[in-house]
């Protein structure tokens, strides 16, 4: 007999394996002579899934070999800087020899229990140490849900020997909506004052386009002077052409012949020999010579956002453009576009608050009318006291 009962439970579970493949989970009863009935009903119906296993000639994979694979045939195509970081920590926490059809609730309630203790890089104090904060319900959401995209992609697409999906929707967080931040033009004076004149330039171009952070990081060949269009591949790998403003062609006009790849670059302000930053050789940086500004450069400049006391992210410099947009033209359909949102319900998710502003006008274009038929009473009493 495997069942068996766990010390915080009122509830008798079973395990046991049927060949390779692992069967858990509670049988929801509490006398043991059920329990161990509902334990043999579930081995006959997990060895017909077995059997339907072997039919399809399915393959057990392990979590390790199935990350790996979903990174080089498709994660290493998506614009997320983050992905791989993050498929490394669902294996480092479940497991690299764990067999994908082993995964059951329990092992995802674990890896979402473990993950939300994680924590990540935040400000520094006024001595310069480094803080930190715990890391978002909406970040574990996205844990889950990659691990569920690389388990649906071994399933359907691998022939691996799936036995049971954990019930997804049954572990996910309770995510805190934020208010879109946007930044204000007040803010914008201010970062100007402090920003070197590149760094200015880059978040003056993301304010008009509202590419993404990775997707600033333009090489020429993207850029078309003469259509007068960039070419992206926005999240989820898919092309995107986006016409530039006559400000954002200038920006890019101007720093032609700076670097031979990269559109967006820096002066270098000292010598540096033998760079490194996690492990990797970055080379010399020579004072005086242009470099591309990468994504991590892009982080480090947010110092220069506290120095002016503007309490933002880069993120909302995208939210920047959506909530100017549809305020200036009142079209959700084109704020889609422009940030390229697959679904409208998405845009609409973020930036109806932009509308406040076209609500409080059409308040005002009907107010007036019902001013007029209740003051007159207002008065009349008022002078009667």
């Amino acid at each position: 007999m495997s069942i068996y009962r766990p010390k915080r439970s009122p509830f008798w579970h079973y395990d046991f394996r049927i060949d390779r493949y692992r069967f858990s989970g509670s049988t929801k009863l509490r006398n043991e002579d059920d329990a161990a009935r509902f334990e043999e009903a579930r081995k006959v119906d997990a060895q017909i899934v077995v059997d339907r296993i072997r039919a399809a000639s399915a393959e057990p994979l392990t979590l390790k070999a199935a990350c790996d694979r979903w990174w080089n045939d498709h994660g290493s195509t998506l614009s997320d800087a983050k992905i791989k970081s993050a498929l490394d920590r669902l294996v480092e926490i479940i497991g690299a020899k764990t067999y994908l059809h082993d995964i059951n609730d329990d092992i995802v309630a674990r890896l979402v229990d473990e993950r939300r203790q994680d924590v990540r890089r935040d400000s520094t104090d006024d001595e310069g140490r480094q803080l930190y904060r715990p890391i978002t319900p909406t970040t574990v959401n996205r844990t889950l849900d990659l691990l569920r995209r690389v388990v649906r992609r071994a399933r359907d697409n691998w022939n691996a020997a799936i036995v049971r999906e954990p019930v997804w929707k049954r572990h996910r967080l309770k995510e805190k909506r934020r208010h879109v931040r946007e930044i204000s033009a007040t803010e914008e004076t201010a970062l100007d004052q402090v920003e070197d004149l590149d760094f200015a330039e880059l978040r003056r171009f993301a304010i008009i386009t509202g590419l993404r952070r990775k997707d600033l990081l333009l090489t020429w060949s993207q850029v078309d002077f003469e259509l007068a269009v960039i070419r992206v591949v926005a999240k989820g790998g898919v092309p995107r052409v986006l016409p530039l403003s006559a400000e954002a062609y200038a920006l890019l006009w101007k720093r032609r012949g700076q670097h031979p790849e990269f559109a967006f670059t820096y002066k270098a302000k000292r010598t540096w020999r033998d760079r490194t930053r996690k492990g990797r050789k970055l080379g010399d940086l020579v004072k005086g010579q242009r470099y591309p500004i990468t994504y991590y450069g892009l982080g480090s400049n947010k110092r220069k956002w506290k120095k002016a006391g503007v309490d933002a992210r880069i993120h909302d410099l995208r939210h920047t453009t959506g909530m100017r947009t549809l305020r200036r033209t009142g079209n959700l359909r084109v704020v889609q576009k422009i940030l390229g949102h697959t679904d409208i319900a998405i845009t609409a998710k973020f930036y109806t608050d932009a509308t406040v502003e076209d609500m409080r006008a059409a308040m005002e274009a009907t107010a007036p009318r019902q001013v007029e038929q209740i003051q007159p009473k207002a008065l009349e009493d008022k002078g009667g006291k």
